[in-house]
């Protein structure tokens, strides 16, 4: 064990070994430097767990991170504390205080509307009206008045405008409708004056301003109502005038006319189309009269083919001529698909030309009856003609004049009615725009009359900042002021000294007491090892002895069955791992078993120096195979306990733990000794571990109040539980030694 606040691990500490020949007591390592073989593998700033203000703050651990930080948290609270109260009382400005009130009233309240306040309008106009005292403009202008330039406490200044940016301040209240204005300075005349000149600066040249805007703004819109008004009437005295040249001012009534005009419109053109086709077709009478006259047409070419052809059909020769013919083609094809031949059959060529004769036949015998059809269709057309067909041509010609001068009357008529109808529908096209620009232009006035109301009660209303009470003379000094502002200010040092050192170790996470491995780990507490006092006053030896003694009673009724290889570990270094291994090892050694102490940390071995052994020929090269297990063995100052030393480790022997040789080695040494106690390296920094816990029957974590941190606590268990290694529990160190009763002191091992 370490004194306090020396940490006691095997992986950084060398020691001298107070061994009593009898004793059976172990003393401490000490601090020394070991070189590593390689770099340590760095972990998180919480050891890969969440962070630890996720969870809320944890009042205990305050209080343990004070109780380990108090001296440098006190002094750096005492310092900042110090420094910030003498500061804020020398460089705050002395002097006097001269303070404005305003009013910035509601708009709600202005009128005299209901519904409550418009939060969001009047808190934006009332930030607006803060910025608008300390802007540049209202400040120059603040300057401008007469005797303000000429002050001492703006004459001093280069900038007189910035000066007053920076010390004028102004506030306005929460749930208020007051603003202050206020300044400090170490005259209080010239402070009063400073104030009272930006507050009527402010009061002229931005409310009074805006009220004469609001005048202009009425006088714009009560001249563009006037202008609409005029436009309204002149527009309503042309759309009367076009209503009353179209007899109505009914849209409706006009599309109606509209759609009469239209339906007499088509008849019209109906009897247009009429009356060209009759001349179309005197015309063609006439001229077919005409040609016939000249012999340009004969009778057979002025009869159709096809009336000549239906008229052969009611002669019976020709009839039965067309059915003999039938006849034959149809034996022709019944023949031709018979016959293997087809159509070189002779039959076939037989029946070919007797359906050529049949042909042969009907066209003579048309021929024959053609003229005799032409002049019987002549003779019946002749007694049959009536109307236009049946006249003569004088009379057709009267009553092509006639059927002239009735298109000629027509056409001007529907010319005419065109005309109307055109002329009508733009009629209404523009009686119904004039009456909705009328409508839209009447909307709009109205809208403006409404504007005009209410600008019109708006420009009669108070301005809505007022002055509520001047600047006057302050009387009394600030020295009480000062002085409360520097206690607040030494107060806030305080507490920011102190809060930052203890923050700073909150966020560390530090182990403070025992239960917080079970409760926030989920590990088990086998036991806890008080501070190796190194007082020769109060020597503590006894009680870490049992101590120790209880833990190996723990681990000895572990199972059904007393382990026989132990892993003790942590999760870094300096957390108490090997000088707890040596003293378990001196614990099952002095209970009467073989113990074997194993030096496992090959990279920074300790156990020599918890022994007071010399570091010879060990594990490393027994893993190598240079010398044999016999050879490695050495005996201690206690009876029944044995030691491997760490030897002279290197990579050759740091890849041998992972071949089936360290296996073989560590099975022989079960053989050998009752118990093997392993004082393996960190979990956290190397892979060592891995490989001699799977060896090993159980693994022990060593860890030491206020020095392990609970995340790697957290992520070494959670390390070896991946590979299969059982985790018995954990071992604190360094916990408070409180003095034993009388009754119940623990006397020193013999």
């Amino acid at each position: 064990m370490s004194e306090s606040g020396t940490p006691m691990d095997g992986s950084s500490s060398a020691a001298t070994a107070t061994v009593g020949a009898g004793a059976g007591m172990l003393a401490p390592i000490r601090d020394t430097v070991l070189s590593p073989l390689g770099p340590p593998s760095s972990a998180g700033p919480y050891g890969g767990v969440a962070d630890p203000l996720s969870g809320g703050i944890d009042y205990r651990r305050v209080w343990h991170a004070f109780r380990r930080r108090w001296l440098p948290a006190t002094a750096l609270a005492l310092t900042l504390g110090t420094l910030a109260g003498l500061l804020t009382f020398l460089f705050l400005p002395r002097g006097y205080e001269a303070v404005a009130w305003l009013r910035v009233r509601d708009k709600s309240g202005m009128y005299g509307v209901g519904g409550g306040r418009d939060n969001a309008e009047y808190e934006a106009y009332r930030k607006t009206q803060v910025q608008l005292i300390k802007s540049p403009f209202v400040l120059t202008s603040a300057i401008r008045r007469p005797g303000i330039s000429a002050l001492a406490t703006l004459t001093e200044e280069e900038d007189p405008v910035g000066y007053l940016v920076r010390n004028v301040q102004v506030s306005a209240p929460m749930e208020s409708e007051v603003v202050q204005v206020r300044m400090r300075g170490e005259n209080a005349k010239e402070v009063t004056q400073i104030v009272n000149a930006v507050t009527n600066a402010y009061l002229t040249d931005v409310v009074n301003k805006e009220k004469s805007e609001r005048l202009q703004r009425r006088d714009t819109l009560e001249r563009k109502y006037k202008e609409n008004m005029a436009e309204v009437r002149a527009s309503l005295d042309t759309y009367n005038n076009l209503a009353k040249s179209l007899g109505t001012i009914d849209s409706a009534e006009v599309a109606t006319q509209r759609s009469l005009l239209l339906d007499h419109l088509g008849t019209l053109r109906a009897q247009l189309n009429q009356t060209q086709r009759d001349l179309t077709l005197i015309d063609a009478e006439l001229a077919i009269m005409d040609a016939k006259d000249r012999g340009e047409i004969s009778l057979e070419q002025s009869v159709p083919e096809e009336t000549v052809d239906a008229l052969l059909l009611r002669d019976p020769e020709f009839a039965e001529l067309r059915e003999r013919l039938s006849a034959i083609e149809e034996s022709m094809s019944y023949q031709t698909g018979r016959s293997a031949r087809g159509g070189n059959d002779p039959a076939v060529k037989r029946l070919e030309a007797m359906r050529d004769a049949m042909v042969k036949r009907l066209e003579d015998r048309k021929e024959d009856l053609r003229p005799q059809i032409v002049a019987q269709l002549a003779m019946d057309s002749s007694t049959r003609r009536t109307g236009a067909a049946a006249e003569s041509p004088i009379v057709l010609r009267m009553r092509r004049e006639i059927l002239s001068q009735q298109l000629e009357q027509t056409t001007k008529d529907f010319d005419r009615v065109a005309t109307e109808v055109k002329a009508l529908g733009a009629a209404n096209a523009d009686l119904m725009s004039r009456k909705q620009e009328i409508e839209q232009l009447m909307k709009v006035t109205d809208q403006m009359g409404v504007q005009l109301n209410a600008t019109e009660i708006d420009v009669n209303m108070p301005n809505r900042v007022e002055l509520i009470e001047e600047a006057s003379v302050p009387e009394g000094s600030d020295d009480l002021f000062r002085t409360m502002l520097s206690g607040l200010a030494a107060l806030a040092g305080l507490v920011l000294g102190g809060g930052t050192v203890v923050l700073f170790e909150y966020l560390r996470d530090r182990l403070s007491v025992p239960e917080e491995v079970s409760q926030r780990v989920g590990l088990r507490v086998i036991g806890t090892l008080p501070r190796i006092s190194r007082s020769r006053r109060r020597p503590n030896d006894g009680h870490v002895a049992e101590c120790v003694d209880g833990i190996r009673a723990v681990v000895s009724q572990t199972g059904r069955e007393s382990p026989k290889a132990i892993l003790v570990t942590s999760a870094v270094e300096h957390e108490g791992k090997t000088t707890f291994a040596a003293q378990l090892a001196a614990s099952l050694a002095r209970s009467g078993k073989r113990t074997l102490l194993l030096d496992g940390d090959l990279r920074h071995p300790n156990v020599h120096l918890a022994l007071g052994l010399d570091l010879r020929a060990g594990l490393p090269e027994l893993l190598r195979g240079e010398i044999s297990a016999d050879e490695v063995v050495q005996p201690t100052a206690i009876d029944g306990l044995f030691a491997v030393t760490g030897g002279a480790c290197d990579y050759a022997a740091i890849t041998a733990l992972s071949r089936p040789e360290s296996a073989a080695i560590i099975k022989g040494f079960r053989e050998s000794f009752d118990t093997i106690v392993i004082d393996a390296g960190p979990v956290l920094a190397f892979a060592d571990v891995l490989l001699l816990g799977q060896l090993s029957d159980l693994a022990i974590v060593a860890t030491m109040r206020d020095v392990s941190r609970v995340p790697q606590v957290n992520s070494a268990v959670d390390r070896l539980r991946s590979v299969g290694i059982r985790v018995l529990g954990t071992v604190v160190n360094g916990v408070s030694d409180s003095a034993p009763r009388r009754l119940y002191a623990s006397p020193a091992p013999v």
